[in-house]
């Protein structure tokens, strides 16, 4: 029976690079105060010339030109993100346009951190079925932070991730096995970006205020519930595979931070060399932080045909997912992320 099928992974990491030493330029922290309970060194923005769209199509670009597959055969472009271009049209109707997309239906997903995985599990019975589709987490966090709040602002980066997905008929790369998702809309005012919709329209107060139109955030309350209810998750869908944590060769994890991921390892029992982290380096990306793992693992020969891999992810809404990767055959990819300016396009000190 074919199954829905990665055959390739682009990641692209904007070229821009902020260390914890910048932040204490612009708020009252340290480099030891973040690394201490963060994990995080230094995350990327994006540059001045580019969107949601661009970076999309960058990493999509990269994930194409990695197999070698021609745009116009795609029949879907879909685009995860809570940073979109514009609210309409979607910011996948742009990325479509980019690359050459021309006979491919485009729309965005959106599920907070959690959404990517979230996507994988929705549009999988239409890869196995035998469409061609780019499926792309972006997020361009830096754009939607108070820089006053650093609880908030030192978590976030920007960054993409893109997989081609098809049938196993077509072509063998990584299976994209069972997987689960919860929310929980009771807690979601805990975690979000509550500006621009038809709840609190953008005006001047709110954004002189400098709190609705950024990431809000009850920091203790979404560690203590990312921890439980990605544990959680994660043993569930592996009772369910009927596999056990040592039978599990990679932990990809949603990268929120080294405390969040250190703690989910521990309850659910893997060992910390089961489980991959470059939060360091790129810190929180939402919706693209898996891609641009798996795209980064690739980079560095760290998946074998045979291994299985396991993700869990949570975002704002609550939402919760998880998911079981299994290699048939080690997939094409391509990672784009040489840091190349220190600083970022707003002009940090250096």
């Amino acid at each position: 029976m074919a199954e829905a099928t990665i055959w390739s992974v682009g990641g692209y990491a904007p070229p821009y690079i902020v260390t914890n030493d910048m932040l204490t330029t612009r708020m009252d922290t340290s480099d030891e105060w973040i690394r201490t309970r963060t994990g995080i060194r230094e995350r990327r923005t994006a540059g001045p010339d580019e969107t949601t769209a661009t970076v999309s199509a960058t990493a999509a670009q990269a994930a194409l030109d990695a197999y070698g597959f021609n745009a116009d055969d795609l029949d879907w472009v879909v685009v995860c993100t809570d940073t979109p271009e514009m609210w309409s049209p979607a910011t996948a109707c742009f990325v479509q346009e980019a690359i050459g997309a021309r006979r491919a239906s485009a729309i965005d997903l959106t599920g907070g951190c959690a959404g990517f995985l979230q996507t994988l599990q929705l549009l999988s019975p239409l890869a196995a079925s035998g469409k061609r589709m780019l499926v792309i987490g972006t997020e361009l966090l830096t754009h939607a932070l108070n820089w006053r709040d650093r609880a908030t602002a030192v978590l976030f980066g920007d960054g993409s991730g893109a997989f081609l997905l098809g049938s196993s008929d077509d072509a063998d790369g990584i299976r994209i096995g069972p997987g689960l998702s919860r929310s929980d809309g009771s807690q979601a005012d805990i975690l979000g970006k509550p500006y621009g919709g038809t709840r609190y329209r953008i005006t001047p107060e709110l954004v002189q205020q400098g709190e609705m139109h950024t990431i809000r955030m009850e920091g203790p309350k979404v560690f203590k519930h990312a921890v439980t209810l990605m544990s959680e998750i994660g043993k569930t869908l592996l009772s369910q595979a009927a596999l056990t944590a040592e039978q599990i060769d990679w932990v990809v994890p949603h990268q929120a931070n080294q405390r969040i991921i250190d703690a989910v390892a521990h309850q659910v029992g893997f060992r910390m060399d089961q489980v991959f982290s470059h939060v360091a380096h790129y810190a929180n990306t939402g919706s693209a932080s898996i891609g641009l793992a798996l795209a980064d693992m690739l980079e560095q020969k760290l998946i074998a045909p045979g291994q299985k891999l396991l993700s869990v992810a949570f975002g704002a809404g609550f939402s919760w997912a998880s998911q079981l990767f299994v290699v048939n055959r080690i997939p094409a990819s391509r990672f784009l992320h040489a840091g190349e300016i220190l600083g970022d396009a707003w002009g940090w000190d250096t």
